[in-house]
């Protein structure tokens, strides 16, 4: 219509200042967003457009209003894994889109797994000719083994080309939303290490990524051996991940989106065997990872403060370098990779890490002993920000259910990222039982922000993947970008369950009603 829509950049009032904040002025003669920055710009465009009526485009009316608006968080993000099964190029572009309305600004697209590899690599042919692939071939020379629902053979391409990843990051960037790619290791490698396994097996080994006579046994948490986790005493297990950095630095170069931030991944990097559990096992097959590996016992005698109880710290630290050296900013990992190390051990300017523990595990204090070690935390919590779970205990519901019977929008609506003890009161455990939770007597710990999981062990679809990130995604973006009045301020000592009725039920109400009409009414039309 003849509504003008008008761009300022300047300065906003204190409460409001920083990056990415804005003022949406609504009059009948115009509207005029002022932005801090395009950013900021861009996103009170978002809420103007929110604000219309999508099921009614022939009438559009709005009120007079002036809207102060900032972000949260400076790091809200959405990972999706088309690793375990992919996900189509479309369906990320769409998921972009999503994310641009509703003010997320990191996708975290965990590209590598076990079971898959999915970024052409150029001089690395077979982590897509080979690892991106399932089929059944007993020697995995031209696949994965089929599993996760996959078939017999895979026909259709399961990976992103280099042209279509550069494609993507070109699309996130013009929509302000960052693409981090993962590429997991050690633990979570399998893809990658049966990959130049084939290529070894033709006569090239200078990218090998298992030691062919390490005889160690072990047992990953997923049920794997030693082939799924890179030995970090090989020194072309260095060469792989240099060409591995290189090459994604150039995609990114090439479409003018610097790699200032890298996913180590870093997780689960264990064997099993070593924990609870497995008492009747025989006590000479619980192995410390690549502890009769000849390369890693070479290194133990040449070098006497390598430590091969830590193989998981040195690869991080290893791989860090490495990043740093070709002027990567920030390394990102999930929490239990970097356990045992502290910030001041790495190059990089920033290290993050997603903190994936249960409330219910006592996840608390390991909140607080990983805020002490110096990283940046950004909240990942499975028990509320997994959406590989299912919305409610049904058996008609896919999903896992190791962490939560279930995660609907409302139980990660009320999700309080930053007084994690408060979600005992307005939650329950996974078996569905009361917890009791105090706040440990420390200072509250800085969270940098936090991100919904969607993991695709039980998504063969990109319909299916929809189904399960969305609407609980919108979740996310809404605890984000704001914090509610009914969440409380970090108190040491304070204890919270579903009696103590501390947080204010009636505000906690309203808000999810208001939100769930918004959702109802308009989101869900977008």
């Amino acid at each position: 219509g003849d509504h003008k829509v008008a761009f300022l950049e300047g300065t906003l009032p204190n409460e409001i200042a920083g990056p990415e904040s804005y003022i949406m002025d609504i009059r009948t003669d115009g509207t005029t967003i002022t932005g801090t920055d395009a950013v900021g710009m861009f996103h009170g465009l978002m809420s103007f457009i929110g604000l219309l009526d999508v099921t009614n485009p022939a009438k559009m009316t709005l009120k007079e209003m002036t809207v102060y608006d900032k972000p949260r968080f400076e790091y809200r993000g959405h990972q999706v894994d088309v690793a375990r099964n992919f996900i189509s190029k479309e369906a990320i572009k769409n998921t972009i889109d999503a994310m641009a309305l509703w003010k997320l600004n990191v996708l975290h697209l965990a590209l590598t797994n076990d079971e898959g590899w999915r970024l052409e690599i150029p001089g690395l042919d077979e982590l897509t000719s080979v690892g991106s692939k399932r089929c059944f071939d007993p020697s995995e020379e031209a696949c994965l083994l089929t599993q996760l629902g996959s078939g017999p053979d895979t026909e259709e391409q399961q990976y992103y080309t280099r042209d279509e990843y550069i494609e993507l990051l070109e699309y996130a960037h013009a929509r302000n939303v960052r693409i981090l790619p993962e590429f997991n290791m050690p633990a979570h490698a399998r893809a990658a290490v049966v990959s130049m396994e084939a290529r070894a097996k033709k006569g090239d080994d200078t990218y090998r990524l298992t030691d062919p006579e390490d005889e160690t046994h072990l047992l990953t948490i997923q049920f794997y051996d030693r082939t799924s986790i890179i030995n970090p005493c090989l020194d072309s297990s260095v060469r792989f991940v240099e060409k591995l950095v290189t090459e994604v630095k150039q995609m990114h170069d090439q479409a003018g989106v610097p790699l200032d931030s890298y996913h180590f991944g870093g997780d689960e990097a264990k064997n099993i065997l070593l924990g609870a559990g497995y008492s009747s096992y025989p006590e000479d097959l619980k192995q410390q990872p690549f502890s009769k590996s000849p390369a890693c016992q070479a290194k133990v005698l040449a070098d006497s403060s390598f430590d091969i109880e830590k193989i998981a710290n040195y690869w991080a630290i290893s791989v860090n370098k490495i990043l740093a050296d070709n002027g990567i900013e920030e390394m990102v990992a999930w929490e239990d990779g970097l356990r045992g190390t502290t910030k001041e051990q790495y190059g990089t300017q920033s290290v993050a890490v997603n903190f994936w523990e249960t409330l219910f595990w006592g996840g608390i204090n390991g909140l607080t002993e990983i805020a002490e070690d110096g990283f940046d935390i950004i909240m990942s919590n499975p028990d509320y920000l997994y959406f590989d779970f299912p919305y409610e205990v049904n058996p008609e519901e896919r999903g896992y259910y190791w962490a939560a019977r279930f995660n609907s929008v409302y139980k990660v609506f009320t999700f309080a990222p930053e007084n994690l003890a408060q979600n005992a009161e307005t939650s329950t455990d996974r078996d569905g039982k009361e917890m009791s939770i105090q706040t440990p007597n420390v200072s509250m710990p800085v969270i940098r922000g936090m991100q919904g999981q969607t993991w695709s062990e039980t998504i063969r679809t990109d319909d299916q993947y929809y189904e399960m990130a969305f609407p609980r995604v919108l979740a996310v973006a809404e605890r984000a970008w704001h914090r509610a009045s009914w969440e409380l301020n970090w108190s040491p000592g304070t204890t919270y369950n579903t009696t103590t009725d501390l947080v204010p039920k009636n505000e906690l109400a309203d808000d999810y009603n208001g939100f769930v009409t918004k959702l109802g009414c308009n989101e869900v039309f977008k």
